[in-house]
This record gives C-alpha cells, structure tokens and sequence, in this order.
C-alpha cells in the first residue's frame, strides 16, 4: 500500500530520508505499523486526559512526535510538540489538544486508506 502525499493533507511532510534509506516497500510497512500504532496511542492519550494524568499524555505525545516527523505527518507532529511545553494547570487545554490529536490521527488513517495502492 503506497500513501498519496500529494492528496493527503494529513501527510503534509515529505516522507524523503526514511523512504530513500528503507526503500518504498519496507516504508510502506512502517507507514501500516506507524498507523496501526497510533490507535493504541489514540487511547492512551484520552485515558491519559480523562484521567488528568498530563505526564502520561506526555508520555505519549512524545512517541507520536518522535514518529510522526518521519513519516511527513507534520501537523501530527505540531500538536503532538504542543501537548509537551503544557504544564500541570492547564488540564482544559491537555484535554482540547489530546482531542485534537485524536482526530488527527483519524485523519491519517483514514487518509492513509483511502489513498491505499496510490503513490
């Protein structure tokens, strides 16, 4: 399954480096398991949230960020990047941007399938 950047605006980085130094087919594995991963992450930030728990949503958003940059999902990144400079007094403000991280992340997916077998 290849991801059509050009028609993808969830994927709005270019893939380069990590496509060149793996080749299409391994990165398109990665991209699936990358995406795959991400549903767990989903709930685990929204538990995170709902819990008030700031330092495991950080936890997370810190994993989502360190991935999200290699795979050309910037926006995902950005969020994810927000959610770490929040501190322990803005719980409405964790739970705004875990939810928007959460439809991010939908949005790649669905993205993602959509433009499945497309590059």
């Amino acid at each position: 399954m290849d991801v059509e950047y050009e028609s993808n605006p969830s994927f709005d980085g270019d893939p380069g480096k990590l496509e060149d130094d793996v080749g299409p087919e391994i990165y398109n594995e990665l991209l699936e398991a990358f995406l795959a991963h991400l549903t767990l992450q989903a709930v685990e930030l929204g538990s995170a949230s709902a819990d008030g728990d700031l330092a495991a949503a950080q936890y997370v958003a810190h994993q989502i960020k360190g991935t999200a940059t290699s795979f050309g999902a910037m926006r995902l990144h950005e969020l994810a990047q927000r959610v770490l400079t929040i501190d322990g007094d803005r719980q409405d403000l964790v739970r705004s941007l875990v939810s928007e991280l959460e439809v991010e992340i939908c949005s790649l997916q669905v993205g993602f399938g959509a433009s499945a077998g497309h590059r």
